[in-house]
């Protein structure tokens, strides 16, 4: 059975073999493994091209447009569709990816361009509330959610031991999904950090040190590794049934997990990433040498000196996994007004632009252009972290309500 059929077939009324669904998925098996500039579509990107195709034609005929056929899909099929997404609340963002599909489906089946744009099909919405933001305008995290986090745990722990584990690691270091279900907790404590290998699903493979500054993230690794195996991973090695469990399975189990302790945007309010924005808040109020409250949380800008914010926020973003600063607004807001602090120039690089652009002395002849020597090009310089062990600071810093701090 191939990758859609496994998927749908069971979720869906009918034999797949026939009908519209039928149809749709000899399209998804032609086009979907590829991608628009002709690279090879990962398995995660095919599945969700699938269920979003397959849940709008489903869509489509609750609201009595019943194709027989998916390839006669036309223009004000996907009006009445968007209109439907706009009734029902969904939020901008996943109208606009819900429509990206809509619109590679509709060049695989020979109608390019006929899918326009989230505005021409809401004229009537105000461009401001059609335009996407990555910016959290509310705090993601649990706690502030009024989510039990340490309850939350304890049923994590009833329902199945290891996945109270991975809430407890995710809490504590703001592991993705991935991250956490592929951590061997052995061999990534370092010590002073913990240690996120490139192979050991980061995004876009991206390794990093999380460095070990409080109590409570000793108290939790030394806690797991308690209960793991040596060179062991968090994630389950076989299936409910017995047989082994592949990657695609494990992660599919945590999301049924999240979903049975009540952690759904539509039960809760939140999902399972809140963590990841519970501990960005965290390591932002924790930060052993500037401390700062996030914009969610009621901080401003002037908090704090412009130059410590900014490198605070950085310190925050490369501990969460990504390299530009401004990746944290998604996690906690942005601060109205900030601007960020001109880079520092040392005396001997403004000795040296000046001199650069100071004439010649008089009566010295100045060379010409090809007496001039050209210097090799400047090595690139690689940012030098330094990971300090400290204790939590006790701070008195102005919050809208109580906070768990890890």
């Amino acid at each position: 059975m191939n990758t859609t059929e496994a998927t749908h077939g069971r979720s869906t009324r009918g034999d797949i073999s026939t009908g519209w669904r039928g149809e749709l998925t000899k399209i998804l098996k032609e086009h979907a493994g590829v991608r628009m500039d002709g690279s090879v579509a990962s398995f995660r990107t095919q599945e969700l091209a699938a269920s979003a195709l397959f849940a709008s034609f489903d869509k489509l005929s609750e609201l009595g447009y019943k194709l027989q056929n998916p390839r006669n899909l036309g223009d004000r099929h996907v009006e009445v569709l968007v209109r439907a997404w706009h009734s029902q609340g969904k939020a901008v963002a996943t109208m606009q990816n819900e429509l990206s599909v809509l619109r590679k489906f509709s060049q695989w089946i020979g109608k390019k361009g006929m899918v326009r744009s989230l505005k021409n099909y809401l004229p009537a919405v105000p461009k401001e509330q059609l335009q996407r933001s990555s910016v959290a305008s509310g705090s993601k995290s649990w706690s502030a959610n009024g989510i039990d986090i340490d309850k939350k745990i304890a049923q994590a722990d009833a329902l199945n031991e290891r996945f109270g584990l991975m809430l407890r690691l995710a809490l504590a270091f703001g592991l993705r999904r991935k991250e956490v279900v592929m951590l061997r907790p052995w061999k990534c404590d370092h010590g002073e950090y913990l240690c996120i290998y490139a192979n050991a699903g980061p995004k876009t493979g991206r390794a990093r040190n999380i460095p070990i500054v409080n109590s409570y993230q000793r108290e939790v690794l030394d806690f797991v590794k308690s209960r793991v195996l040596k060179g062991a991973a968090m994630g389950w090695k076989t299936t409910r049934r017995g047989s082994p469990a592949d990657l695609q399975y494990q992660l599919k189990e945590y999301e049924r997990y999240m979903e049975a302790v009540g952690i759904t945007r539509r039960e809760a309010g939140v999902s399972g990433h809140g963590l990841r924005a519970e501990f960005a808040e965290n390591a932002a109020m924790t930060n052993p040498d500037y401390p700062f409250v996030p914009p969610t949380l009621g901080g401003m800008a002037d908090q704090i000196p412009a130059e410590d914010l900014d490198l605070a926020l950085s310190q925050v973003s490369e501990m969460l996994g990504h390299s530009r600063a401004g990746v944290t607004s998604s996690y906690y807001g942005q601060f109205k007004g900030f601007r960020r602090a001109p880079r520092k120039v040392s005396d001997e690089q403004r000795q040296a632009c000046s001199a650069r652009s100071r004439p010649g002395p008089r009566g010295v002849e100045t060379p010409k252009p090809a007496e001039v020597r050209t210097s090799k090009a400047h090595a690139k310089v690689g940012l030098r972290r330094t990971d300090a062990l400290l204790d939590i600071r006790q701070m008195d810093l102005p919050l809208k309500e109580p906070r768990c701090i890890f």
